[in-house]
């Protein structure tokens, strides 16, 4: 039996759908689709939009978006009827016109503005459905029906081919908070839509309403009280609810000096101290009085107490000066010179590292370093698990890398050390380059099966080495690069390519013509520069080598790409000096120019596989670990 489904069915797909038209049918869309190519984007069968002619009984919400666009105004391949506004979402459309029936869903919530919601009855755990707000459309306005004297006419040349303006409201910023010290937090916004403002309120309490012109906010906080963010663009708005213990820091490590908490227990150098406390942040803790308490000896910074209040500026995480450029890092981005860049940089022991920004990952939660000529980058992940980017760093015998509820790195940088703390409370401090222990708390009592559950489906992505092996070569790739750069083996290709006309007598004239059929063809150049060399790649014997000499100490970083799971390269001067949001790597360089051979660096293309592999097992262990809790409770139900 076919059970109706109120969702979508965008995905991708790389071969045609199941031809019978009776197969799919009886569904709504009402999504936001971000795709990499807008002529294969479909808010129904995503990648192939000419197949959703084989999709019947569908419709879509007509202000849902492709890459920033109203569907309605995209080749969306989607027949006029079939795109749905506000005041169509009744219960008769979706009872009887989508055909969604009343076996399953519950109408009432439409009276309170919700989405239809499954019954009760088919749903283990009712009580965790909370409902989809219906849409609200946006405002249209018809241009040929406007009276051009009119002096509130709308002046826009943003228009369709029917003459339409669309009043376009860009999607709410997303939002994410953390502590930038012992007393204050940042709100950093994931975009600066125009129009768009926030209200902040303190246990309930108004305090003022803000028009959002910055990327981030700071604020001093007493980590006791309860916060809100309101955020509105005048049509449609959210709310986010700042829990003061779900974004405080519990654990620090400065010097000698380490201090955590274990509920409102402050330990300092593993002694319990008098009093409750709410925050720990570097050196300093942060007393449910609002006191500041410096860990290094135990007393009051001041008298003053911490009030709720908005910074007049904008306060970094973390700021380094490195190669004269001014470096500031926020939560999920940084800024240097003052450009934004979509990029985590960290300066230690006197080196640049990059962490992307979409990687899954707890805000400042990650150790980086360079020692004995290895580079370490390890990062926490929102799930809890200790992942290991770059080195393997040294762990101590019978270390736990998941349900890690915080880590932080010593801010000394001669110090190699690192402090974890569990969701059990379990602290251990060790020395990351030998993995000899410093300090570690009793073992807590067992956490319970939900933490094995979470635990046993993390570790199932905790074999790294197809990752490590990915990053040696990409270190490989750099030491080619500082002895070919690659903008100078294309100045050399384009240098010997003018020269066409001239004397042949080394051979690379009539090599280049050979090769590029006669014409020089830059979408040939790695071809082309095989030819020349009989090294097959390797430059530095070719006739090109004075021409692709280094003349500078180019600097280059490795970055690990979350989004395609690939190690990515990028210049160092490229970073510091361009005004690009996202600089070019040299990977992609080196893909766009074909010269994957010269640098024999060629991406590999197995990814889809191990995740498919990995979709199976975690298939496989998740019926396990159910039939687990199903056999348990039916023996507790027996003991009982």
């Amino acid at each position: 039996m076919h059970q109706p489904k109120l969702d979508g069915l965008i995905g991708n797909i790389s071969k045609e759908i199941y031809r019978d038209k009776s197969f799919y049918y009886n569904n709504y869309i009402d999504a936001n689709v971000t795709v990499e190519n807008d002529s294969t984007g479909s808010l129904i069968i995503g990648g192939r939009p000419d197949e959703n002619q084989y999709i019947t009984n569908t419709y879509v919400y007509k202000y849902s978006t492709l890459n920033g666009d109203y569907v309605y105004t995209t080749n969306d391949n989607i027949d006029d009827e079939q795109y749905l506004l506000r005041d169509d979402l009744t219960e008769n459309m979706f009872k009887n016109t989508i055909g969604l029936g009343t076996a399953y869903w519950d109408y009432a919530s439409l009276q309170e503005e919700k989405y239809p919601t499954i019954k009760d009855t088919c749903l283990y755990m009712p009580e965790l459905q909370a409902g989809v707000n219906l849409p609200t459309d946006p405002e249209i306005v018809d241009l040929n029906s406007l009276d051009p004297s009119d002096e509130n006419t709308i002046d826009s040349t943003e228009t369709n081919e029917n003459g339409i303006a669309i009043q376009t409201l860009e999607a709410l910023p997303e939002v994410t908070i953390y502590p930038i010290s012992v007393n204050e937090i940042n709100i950093d916004f994931s975009s600066i839509p125009e129009n768009t403002s926030f209200t902040y309120y303190i246990n309930g309490q108004e305090i003022e309403t803000i028009n959002l012109t910055e990327k981030t906010y700071t604020f001093k906080y007493n980590f006791v009280d309860e916060m809100e963010i309101v955020i509105s663009n005048g049509a449609n708005e959210k709310t986010i609810t700042i829990n003061p213990v779900e974004i405080r820091n519990e654990i620090s490590l400065v010097g000698s000096d380490y201090a955590y908490l274990i509920g409102n227990n402050l330990y300092i150098n593993g002694e319990l101290q008098s009093g409750k406390y709410v925050n720990v942040y570097s050196r300093y803790a942060l007393n449910i009085n609002g006191q500041v308490i410096d860990i290094s000896n135990g007393e009051a910074t001041s008298d003053e107490l911490v009030e709720n209040k908005l910074q007049k500026t904008s306060k970094p995480l973390h700021t380094y000066e490195y190669k004269g450029s001014y470096i500031e890092t926020f939560g999920t981005y940084s800024k240097i010179d003052g450009n934004v860049k979509l990029q985590i940089y960290n300066v230690r022991s006197g080196k640049l590292s990059a962490i992307s920004s979409n990687l899954d990952m707890k805000i400042d939660n990650y150790v980086v370093d360079n020692y004995n000529d290895k580079e370490y980058q390890t990062i926490l992940t929102n799930s809890g698990e200790i992942v290991d980017l770059k080195e393997q760093l040294q762990y101590p015998d019978n270390f736990l890398s998941r349900n890690v509820k915080q880590i932080v790195q010593n801010s000394h940088h001669e110090n190699t050390e690192m402090m974890v703390i569990y969701n059990t409370g379990k602290v251990i401090i060790f020395n990351y380059v030998n993995g000899n222990v410093i300090y570690e708390t009793e073992e807590k009592a067992d956490s319970g099966l939900t933490d094995y559950i979470t635990g046993s489906i993390n570790s199932i992505w905790s074999d790294y080495e197809d990752k490590q092996s990915e990053y040696l070569r990409s270190k490989e790739l750099i030491a080619k690069l500082a002895e070919m750069p690659i903008e100078e083996v294309l100045k050399g290709v384009e240098d010997n390519t003018n020269n066409v006309n001239g004397d042949d007598s080394t051979g690379i004239i009539t090599n280049l013509n050979n090769s590029a059929g006669g014409a020089a063809n830059p979408n040939h150049s790695a071809e082309n520069i095989n030819n020349i060399n009989p090294n097959n790649g390797n430059l530095s014997n070719s006739n090109i080598t004075n021409n692709t000499t280094s003349t500078n100490e180019e600097s280059y970083i490795t970055v690990y790409n979350g989004e395609t799971g690939e190690y990515e390269v990028y210049s160092e001067s490229e970073i510091l000096e361009g005004k690009e949001e996202m600089p070019v790597s040299e990977t992609k360089k080196i893909k766009e120019n074909g010269l994957e051979s010269v640098y024999n660096y060629e991406q590999k293309e197995e990814m889809g596989i191990q995740i498919n592999g990995s979709i199976i097992v975690i298939l496989i262990i998740t019926l396990i670990i159910i039939s687990l809790i199903i056999l348990k409770i039916v023996i507790l139900k027996k003991k009982k």
